[in-house]
């Protein structure tokens, strides 16, 4: 195998790329890093990718996890792309010192400026403060493709992308405190009388951290809050507590099997 890409995804935009990315490419594999996580993982192919969507300036803690069991050793080249509706921050260069800790390089990474889920963000004043100390954003994805594409194929050796450096400091600081708090956000889901128990949640949770008891999910507070089980309820089921029950935008180019841990 030439290249095999790991994919993170709940809202489907970080597999709709990674699907681009390998269409084009060619001879390329994708692996939901869900199935993977916990597990020592050395890949045996020529080139490896990480494609991943950003939460609150950072990876999600199970790319973290991933990367501390993933062994590079036997890569020529790799590469990470962070995908984010807003601001990536310091991501990428945190992603390549995780790497380097366990003996591997980040050859090339890239910030994939897609479309955001998270509403009423653009009204909260920390975001807006990240944002205007990160400098001018990156153009959106669908400019950049072939520019990454053609650097991926060539191997091309490209330091790891990050916002202004105000930015990225500020929000590699924010992300180490935000992380602490999303494991127990779960608390504030709740479930609605639309439920059927019909255990798409169940399957769909990257951290295997959503269970059915009697017919009807709980979750046990080992969240990453990437929203998979609240957006793919086919019942529209799942919500925050207070919050009125409107659909939650997905990616509809991706079905909820693709992103199922089994």
């Amino acid at each position: 195998m030439g290249t095999t890409i790991y994919c993170y995804s709940a809202t489907g935009n970080s597999l709709v790329l990674a699907r681009s990315i390998a269409r084009t490419l060619g001879d390329t594999d994708i692996q939901l890093i869900s199935r993977y996580r916990a597990i020592k993982t050395m890949p045996r192919c020529e080139r490896v990718g990480i494609i991943f969507p950003v939460y609150a300036w950072g990876p999600p803690r199970t790319v973290e996890e991933f990367i501390r069991n993933l062994d590079l050793s036997g890569v020529r080249y790799s590469f990470a792309i962070a995908s984010c509706g807003g601001t990536a921050a310091g991501t990428l260069p945190r992603i390549r010192k995780a790497i380097r800790k366990n003996g591997g390089e980040l050859h090339a990474g890239f910030i994939a400026k897609s479309r955001g889920y998270l509403a009423g963000s653009d009204h909260n004043s920390l975001i807006t403060m990240v944002r205007r100390l990160s400098g001018k954003p990156y153009p959106p994805i669908e400019e950049r493709l072939p520019e990454i594409i053609e650097c991926i194929r060539n191997e091309k050796r490209i330091r790891p992308e990050r916002s202004a450096l105000p930015g990225a400091i500020l929000g590699n600081f924010f992300h180490s405190k935000a992380k602490e708090q999303f494991a127990g956000l779960d608390a504030n889901y709740e479930v609605r009388e639309s439920c059927e128990g019909c255990g798409t949640c169940t399957r769909i949770c990257p951290r295997g951290n959503v269970t059915l008891v009697t017919g009807r999910p709980e979750w046990h507070h080992d969240c990453d809050f990437c929203g998979a089980c609240a957006t793919r309820c086919p019942n529209n089921a799942i919500g925050s507590r207070g919050m009125p029950a409107t659909p939650r935008g997905h990616n509809s180019d991706v079905n909820a099997a693709d992103l199922m841990r089994a």
